[in-house]
């Protein structure tokens, strides 16, 4: 199949949770497909992707983001003025969309797959099937965000994008012959507000031959939470955790220790460094803070579609706890491959609990692993996508009906 793959930005290296999947995704589909990649991007970043992907994937093409990072905070009090979202800003770009009427009108595809809503209001003049790949539904995730947003301005930030965001979703979503989904949440949710299209189950993974095993000295009584720190629902989950669950860890194990292991945290999580708290700020490699922690923790209270912290946990084989929210969409079973606890007083019982029975840690670990091998190694993954591919391609006019239909049910 020749397949043109659209994206938001490169995602070389794969350093947080959007990158990881459009890597692993890209990985897999060019192994069996002929791949045209686009991004936003830098000229820098084109090398990187050659160097990752050589020969695998056919073309990359890179065009300049009408936006960068470094001019957030500017382009999110712009949004408060403009019919448009935050992130909208980040895609609307006259030379991509140039970009891709000169790649169209030179190729003919089977399949147009776009990463995140925002890659989906570029007009495609093609008979190619158009697939929407939704790591999360943004707005769901940005209403979430809302509700927990204790300062005002930033109240009323994430409340306006909430409502604009719906809108430009739920338009993008429509333009679309499929979607794909990370979680059952997500496709209900998408099935309420875009019933016809049809919806197919891609959940995140890990790569298992990078996030494995090792059998480390264990540093006794220590936890461990990894994530992109200035992402606000994970530092929002950190300072829940170190303000309602961790001081009633250390009434009963005073030497308990945190460590909160992710790029960027706010100052006012820096603050709360001691030595029972350790922010670590940007480190090269996570896994040797989670291979020597006894217990991994994710008291997160929003986000979408699945936390990848969670999936490469337990591919190192480490006990997890966590809420409910934090590990939303991925097929665990409490008391069996991790535990579930979103009252704080439970949450931080049974980590003194897990902290203190290591026995009860190892059979949570190795039945969280071989749930990892068997569902969401990032190659099943994508034989899975794969094969929806040839589902969508292969069905007739009728059979398409049918199963947008049965979606909607």
């Amino acid at each position: 199949m020749k397949i043109l793959h659209l994206s938001p930005y490169c995602p070389v290296p794969p350093n947080f949770g959007g990158a990881l999947r459009i890597y692993h995704l890209l990985k897999g589909i060019a192994q069996n497909n002929d791949v045209t990649f686009v991004s936003f991007g830098r000229e820098n970043e084109l090398k990187l992707l050659n160097d990752h992907f050589a020969s695998k994937v056919k073309a990359f093409h890179i065009v300049d983001p009408p936006w960068t990072w470094s001019h957030r905070r500017v382009a999110q009090f712009y949004a408060l003025w403009t019919s448009g979202s935050f992130f909208s800003l980040f895609s609307k770009s006259k030379e991509m969309q140039k970009k891709l009427d000169e790649i169209l009108g030179a190729e003919d595809f089977d399949i147009v797959q776009m990463e995140f809503p925002i890659m989906g209001n570029f007009e495609l003049n093609t008979d190619a099937v158009k697939v929407l790949d939704e790591h999360n539904i943004e707005y769901d995730n940005l209403f979430r965000m809302w509700k927990y947003q204790q300062n005002s301005l930033r109240r009323v930030h994430y409340y306006r994008e909430y409502k604009k965001s719906y809108e430009e979703e739920i338009i993008a979503c429509k333009k679309m012959d499929a979607i794909f989904v990370v979680s059952e949440r997500d496709k209900t949710i998408l099935n309420k507000d875009v019933p016809h299209i049809p919806k197919f189950l891609m959940p995140n993974g890990v790569d298992t031959s990078y996030f494995t095993p090792l059998s480390a000295d264990l540093e006794p009584f220590s936890m461990v939470f990894t994530g992109m720190m200035g992402y606000f629902p994970n530092y929002d989950g950190m300072l829940y955790f170190l303000d309602e669950i961790f001081p009633l860890i250390l009434k009963r194990i005073p030497e308990a220790k945190i460590y909160i292991v992710g790029n960027s945290p706010p100052k006012n999580l820096q603050d709360r460094s001691s030595s029972n708290v350790i922010v670590t700020g940007f480190v090269d490699d996570v896994r040797p803070y989670v291979w020597r922690s006894s217990l991994y923790v994710v008291p997160l209270r929003m986000g979408g579609g699945t936390r990848l912290k969670v999936l490469e946990a337990l591919a190192m084989k480490k006990p997890v706890i966590t809420t409910s929210i934090g590990c939303e969409g991925i097929n665990v079973v409490d008391g069996e491959s991790v535990l579930i606890e979103d009252d704080p007083e439970k949450f931080a019982l049974r980590s003194v609990e897990l902290l203190n029975d290591l026995a009860m840690r190892k059979i949570l670990s190795s039945n969280g692993y071989d749930l990892i091998c068997s569902t969401y190694d990032w190659k099943i993954i994508s034989a899975k996508m794969n094969e929806s591919y040839q589902t969508i391609l292969t069905g007739q006019k009728q059979t398409f009906n049918n199963m947008a239909e049965v979606a909607a049910k």
